[in-house]
């Protein structure tokens, strides 16, 4: 690995223990980052924020070593330093959590931690020195406080506790720099708090940690200094004590953003029954019991609300409802008439609009144009095409229509789908679907990896269509979405939905002790199931 001693570069003291200068990276002719100079003091938490597709993950794998500059530098501890992998930034004490664990399910914890960085034996090096791993894994979980059995499997665990196990993955590398990426996304309210208090922790015993996240108010509460990234550039460095959240989106996004939706609740006596489910049950590509006899009801000019913690069978009852997965019990009746196991296309064709979890996996294809993936699901219907041929020309206009009227920021509009961020990529399938004037709407993790910008464009296309007298199934893992847009909360949790809330008068506590599989009990207060 090429490296070597430098001079510490302008800008550099004695406390900088990680700095680039002048990074840049560029794919092709895109330039994803544009000569960033970050510096990062010893023993703070610094937060870096900026929308979809403004560089953040970019930059994050060049000090990670899974993408290597296309010029500029990198200084650890004033030190020029170049990595050719994750393994040089590790040995460098550089470590990173992804937003999506890496974890080995069927293996316990300590042989997540150790694995491939496991201990010889003493005297037969071929040989795996188990009772040292275990005593080592021990004695680092005693010392940052995890309360977690080593024996356990990854499979068996709470989404928190596979956290904490990868984090322990790079604290048993002995890494002095954490970096962590959108870390708090598919945690319960009290797993977050515990989570921050951990960050807290860490940074006392001399940690220091670079915290990628888009909630402002997690990071006004733990950060020391914030880094502001747009188009791919550092426009912006603010000590976390001198900001605030309106001026952190103001700089992100460039203008004054809504942080709380205006939705004012109607109720919905009298209103028409637009989706009713009942006893819908369906089993996971295990045999698993995914889907545990749901039922529930929403009526027109009504938003019903479900969240839970990621693997509770929301994703399946989302799959069902939109043709992409079986029931194997129980019905589905949308505006009266039955619909259980219908197709996409005929729920699409009936007044359903499906805004789908996985954007890519399941709403847009990446190798298609925006034209293409615009008229997704209606390339047989007038005016897009006549007689098995295409009209170009409308196609193309009705393209330009979405782009203008839900402010789709594009590069190319002969381009693919893969020229988008991921924010402007959702507003695709956002407009797609509200434009086909659907009666009701299926909408999954709207927000998730959206920036701060777009989020409040979709939240208030949601609400918009609420009150024209649309019905919306909205689910989502974020507490705060589901509360600022919902009239009706369920909460899911193993498949089933063990509680009913109502957002004007439940508090974060409740509904997160709901998630975690807590719910009220007359005689002892709260039970777990």
């Amino acid at each position: 690995m090429p490296s070597g001693t430098a001079s510490f570069p302008p800008g550099v003291d004695m406390e900088t223990i990680l700095s680039t200068k002048a990074l840049t990276k560029k794919f092709g002719g895109f330039t994803a980052n544009d000569q960033i100079f970050l510096t990062v003091h010893e023993g703070q938490i610094k937060a870096i924020v900026g929308e979809n597709g403004a560089g953040k993950t970019t930059l994050m794998n060049m000090l990670y070593g899974e993408l290597q500059p296309t010029s500029g530098e990198i200084f650890l501890r004033g030190e020029k330093v170049e990595f050719s992998s994750p393994r040089d930034a590790i040995t460098k004490g550089i470590g990173m959590v992804h937003q999506h664990f890496m974890l080995v399910p069927s293996m316990t914890v300590y042989e997540n931690i150790v694995l491939g960085a496991e201990i010889p034996g003493e005297h037969l090096k071929f040989l795996i020195d188990r009772k040292e791993e275990k005593r080592r894994c021990q004695s680092l979980t005693e010392k940052y406080g995890y309360d977690l059995d080593l024996n356990e499997k990854i499979s068996e665990l709470s989404i928190g506790e596979q956290q904490k196990v990868e984090i322990l993955k790079m604290l048993y590398r002995d890494v002095d720099i954490l970096i962590l990426d959108e870390p708090t996304s598919v945690l319960t309210p009290q797993e977050v708090d515990e989570f921050l208090k951990q960050l807290v922790d860490l940074k006392a015993k001399g940690k220091t940690i670079i915290l990628i996240s888009h909630k402002l108010r997690e990071i006004m509460g733990v950060s020391d200094e914030i880094t502001v990234i747009k188009r791919g550039k550092t426009i912006g460095n603010v000590k976390t004590e001198e900001t605030s959240e309106p001026a952190l989106a103001q700089m992100m996004v460039g203008r004054k953003v809504l942080l709380t939706v205006q939705n004012q609740y109607k109720p919905t006596d009298n209103k028409r029954v637009m989706l009713q489910v009942k006893n819908l049950q369906t089993n996971d590509r295990l045999g698993k019991l995914a889907v545990d006899h749901v039922s529930f009801t929403i009526h027109s000019g009504e938003v019903f609300g479900i969240v839970g913690v990621d693997g509770n069978g929301q994703t399946e009852l989302v799959k069902i409802l939109s043709g992409m997965m079986e029931a194997t019990g129980g019905t589905v009746e949308y505006n009266g008439q039955e619909i259980t196991n219908c197709l996409s296309d005929q729920l699409r064709k009936s007044g359903i609009g499906i805004i789908p979890e996985d954007r890519y996996g399941e709403g847009l294809c990446q190798e298609m144009s925006l034209c293409q993936n615009a008229i997704a699901g209606a390339v047989t219907s007038k005016p897009f095409s006549r007689h098995a041929v295409f009209n170009r020309k409308q196609i193309n206009e009705y393209c330009q229509h979405l782009i203008d009227a839900y402010q789709i920021h594009i590069a190319d509009f002969n381009g693919n789908v893969s020229q988008l961020s991921g924010g402007n990529a959702q507003k695709l399938i956002v407009a797609r679907e509200m434009e086909g004037e659907p009666r009701l709407l299926i909408a999954c993790q709207p927000t998730r990896g959206v920036d701060i910008g777009a989020i409040e464009f979709i939240h208030r296309q949601i609400i918009d269509f609420r009150d024209r007298g649309g019905a919306v199934l909205l689910v989502s893992s974020e507490l705060n979405e589901i509360l600022s847009l919902s009239d009706r909360i369920g909460v899911m949790y193993k498949g089933k939905i063990i509680g009913e809330v109502d957002p004007r008068t439940t508090t974060e506590t409740e509904i997160g002790l709901l998630m975690a599989g807590m719910v009220p009990d007359l005689e002892n207060g709260i039970r777990s199931i």
